[in-house]
């Protein structure tokens, strides 16, 4: 990523394709940006969540364009997409296999149920620690094809069911949409609310040392295909300082509130003590999504 200032943008809201989000970066906005962060442009981008719940996240949406195009823009400035890791839509022809088949289909290990991570059962006390950025506890029940029932781990939406990362079949599913990007040009992965990918009995289920081990897996195998790995996560400041030491790029969500904060009270103290223990590899944000 060039140090530079980046764009952020659906590609229907500038442009209105990506090929009209092309003609306006080489057009009226030329030189302006090192690159662009085209949010999620997969099938489809209108689903539950503003594109973040993606049938197919190896396919554009052809309201948007190809492939092509995607690989067109990216002769032209660097192109961030995201990788959304924790979840999958509902309407998933994986997670539809798996309500037609329940165990018996291929893809049954890839997602997470109450059962799967509390397999003795959860207490009340379990339950309220887990964190949850929605309100109410992260559970969907589902009635599987044959009757039975399951609760599904469902962390923002009931669209968007969890995954399981460290299944073979969530690995190489994730594997195959850091191939694609890659294959079409684009230079660095934003990994999507990964401080919410792995569940662990008796924990908050949100940043664990198991979460960290993750990020630096996955960045691994995405630097193996040539791709930077940008991480959001909205956790604690000494959280940032720790992911940062083990991908390419985190966001500063410190730093607009800070500088907020001087105006306001008239003091840089806090400002200046954040500039002096910030991660050199921080990206600057006014705004994400």
């Amino acid at each position: 990523m060039k140090n530079q200032v980046q764009l952020c943008t659906y590609a229907d809201r500038l442009g209105g394709t990506l090929v009209g989000l092309r003609e306006v970066l080489e057009g009226p906005l030329a030189g302006l940006f090192g690159g662009v962060h085209v949010l999620p442009f997969f099938e489809p981008i209108d689903g539950a969540d503003a594109g973040f719940d993606p049938i197919d996240h190896t396919e554009v949406d052809r309201r948007l364009g190809s492939w092509a195009d995607v690989a067109a823009l990216a002769r032209v400035t660097d192109v961030m997409a995201d990788v959304i890791v924790n979840h999958i839509s509902s309407r998933s022809p994986q997670f539809v296999d798996f309500a037609a088949k329940g165990d018996g289909s291929e893809h049954a290990g890839m997602f997470l149920t109450l059962a799967g991570v509390f397999p003795g059962g959860a207490t009340e006390r379990e339950l309220l620690a887990i964190y949850r950025p929605r309100p109410g506890l992260p559970f969907t029940p589902l009635t599987l094809a044959d009757g039975s029932r399951r609760l599904l781990w469902t962390t923002f939406t009931p669209d968007q069911i969890d995954i399981d990362v460290r299944h073979a079949r969530s690995c190489a599913y994730l594997d195959g949409i850091l191939e694609v990007l890659a294959a079409h040009g684009v230079t660095t992965a934003r990994l999507d609310a990964v401080g919410y990918a792995i569940k662990k009995a008796g924990t908050s289920c949100f940043m664990l040392g198991e979460t960290l081990e993750f990020i630096r897996s996955f960045a691994g195998r995405a630097g193996q295909r040539g791709l930077e790995v940008l991480v959001e996560v909205h956790s604690h400041y000494e959280q940032q300082i720790e992911i940062a030491s083990h991908v390419d790029r985190v966001y500063d969500f410190a730093l607009p509130p800070l500088v907020l904060h001087a105006f306001f009270s008239g003091t840089v103290r806090y400002l200046r003590h954040w500039i002096e223990i910030r991660p050199r590899n921080a990206v600057t944000v006014l705004d994400t999504h």
